[in-house]
């Protein structure tokens, strides 16, 4: 059980972080951590009305992160807690997704998303892209994008100062070849972070929150037959080949592909 102490801690780190903000907003967050310190409380009695005062407190939630644009990693995590103590996994691995989007190195978010996705009912094996993806991006969950970055331009700046150096004729023939390798070591960085722009960013990750959705082989319910024996269940991820209409084309982890109501998901970043 995620302790109050524990998520207002969080809040409080996270979204106050800004000396500026707003009365409006605080009085906001005062009201939805409330409701979450209310229900939390119901649950730990075993009150049946938890369940409605969790989502009441979700939703206040989502309204101060709409409407207050204020979206940093713990306030997702709050969010994505509030969701997972009334069972609502889908609606969890989005919000876990989504602050795990802002900071992979926040431990306690890849650990909250990864509990939340053992208790998925269908899980679906990686495929042997999604695999070699993993390893890749690997780092992601150790080094921040601020490390790579500070890396790439302090190696690239010293780089390039030590072979400008040596066109100027300030320099020996050993401070060009340090200034190349340290130009090369730079790329080592930048790649890194490219790959990352490259899978997250660059494509359209999507999170299953509808109960039973019925995966088919094209974009109808009427023409189209189902892809699996079984229908797809919240909390299982893709990403988005193809819109038409009211359909999304996606590829899952296993890199099979099927064709999903709009309705039925929600996108990670959007």
């Amino acid at each position: 059980m995620i302790s109050v102490k524990m998520i207002l801690f969080m809040i409080a780190t996270a979204a106050f972080a800004s000396a500026s903000i707003g009365q409006t907003l605080e009085d906001d967050l005062s009201v939805a951590l409330s409701k979450l310190d209310q229900g939390i409380l119901q649950l730990e009695q075993h009150d049946p009305q938890s369940v409605v005062t969790l989502d009441e407190a979700s939703a206040l939630l989502k309204t101060v992160i709409e409407h207050h644009q204020i979206r940093t990693p713990g306030v997702y995590h709050t969010l994505g807690n509030a969701y997972m103590l009334n069972n609502h996994i889908g609606q969890a691995i989005l919000s876990y997704r989504q602050g795990e989007q802002l900071d992979p190195t926040n431990l306690e978010l890849r650990e909250s998303l990864a509990h939340a996705r053992s208790q998925v009912p269908i899980q679906i094996g990686s495929g042997t892209q999604n695999r070699i993806w993993s390893v890749l991006l690997y780092w992601r969950g150790y080094i921040s994008r601020n490390t790579l970055w500070i890396v790439f331009l302090s190696l690239s700046t010293l780089g390039w100062a030590g072979c400008s150096a040596t066109l100027l004729g300030y320099g020996s023939h050993t401070i060009r070849t340090i200034g190349i390798w340290l130009i090369l070591s730079s790329l080592i960085p930048f790649a890194m972070l490219s790959m990352e722009q490259l899978r997250y960013h660059n494509s359209a990750e999507i999170v299953v929150t509808s109960k039973n959705v019925i995966a088919r082989s094209g974009p109808d319910d009427a023409i189209y037959d189902p892809v699996f024996s079984d229908s797809l269940q919240p909390g299982v991820e893709a990403r988005i080949i193809e819109s038409r209409d009211d359909w999304f084309q996606i590829e899952l982890a296993d890199n099979s592909q099927c064709w999903v109501s709009t309705k039925s998901v929600q996108l990670v970043n959007p």
